[in-house]
């Protein structure tokens, strides 16, 4: 079989246009072409892309490794001029949009040996492009949403700070630039406001994660919901630094880890580096 048909063919196509929204799911599927007694395993299979995802933080080119799917169930069984026959495999996985731009991404496949190399789908620099605007509605931000990760502190979203008192907490920390919690003449509620800008692609700025962790350490006896827009980028980044400041054996993986086994959050660029180098361990 001849190395250009491992790939027959991608979702998106490469080269491609494509628009969507940041917060999005974005589906990337591969067929490859094997000889019928090759085992889905026996290759590996790859978006190679440098979008901002909850596993890239930082924007660099990097793969997402891409689980077998299914049997491509339109292809017609066929042989080759070697008289070896062959199927069509499909591969697989949708990751979320994390931050806003335009990207790039291919697709390429290797067969799990020590001596084989990577196929790429397209010829250089003939990439796909994937313009990703600002977040538009979606299930995030349609009504309250929140967890509970450590202590007295809440990772939630925007819809449930307004409704914070009918949640039962007793104070607020809101890092969202561009959203404001307007309390009434009455309220009891605790506010506290840190603006953050709203990306993957934008590093959260040093002092901004020492107020916000510092305001969290002195505000224990209180009930906290942490919260952005869709409580999952900035304020899940704050929740993280919060965890891996008052944790000392932590490093910056448990931390991470922790909260997102407790609820989906991705992490702003720089954030390792910037929790590295303010709380040294």
């Amino acid at each position: 079989m001849k190395d250009e048909e491992l790939i027959v063919w991608t979702t998106p196509s490469i080269p491609s246009w494509n628009h969507m929204y940041m917060l999005e799911a974005m589906t990337f599927k591969v067929c490859v072409r094997l000889e019928s007694d090759a085992s889905p395993d026996s290759v590996r299979v790859q978006a190679w892309t440098n979008i901002y995802q909850a596993e890239n933080s930082e924007g660099c080119w990097h793969g997402i490794d891409l689980p077998f799917i299914q049997r491509d169930t339109e292809q017609k069984s066929e042989s080759g001029r070697n008289g070896k026959s062959y199927h069509q495999l499909i591969y697989g996985k949708s990751v979320l949009l994390t931050g806003f731009g335009i990207y790039q991404f291919t697709f390429r496949a290797r067969y799990n040996t020590a001596t084989s190399e990577w196929k790429w789908r397209n010829a250089y620099q003939s990439d796909g492009v994937i313009n990703i605007s600002p977040p538009t509605m979606d299930k995030w931000t349609q009504g309250p949403d929140f967890d509970h990760i450590v202590d007295n502190v809440h990772l939630g979203n925007f819809i449930a700070a307004t409704k914070a008192e009918d949640l039962g907490f007793d104070a607020v920390l809101n890092v969202a630039d561009n959203l404001d919690l307007i309390l009434e003449p009455d309220s009891k509620l605790l506010y506290k406001k840190v603006p953050m800008a709203d990306g993957a692609h934008n590093p959260i700025e040093d002092w901004k994660i020492k107020e916000a962790v510092e305001w969290l350490t002195s505000h224990k006896s209180y009930k906290i919901l942490v919260n952005c827009r869709a409580g999952i980028g900035r304020a899940g980044s704050t929740v993280v630094s919060y965890v891996f400041k008052t944790n000392p054996d932590m490093s910056y993986n448990d931390a991470y880890k922790f909260v997102f086994t407790r609820r989906f959050i991705y992490p702003h660029k720089g954030l390792k580096d910037t929790l590295s180098r303010l709380y040294p361990k």
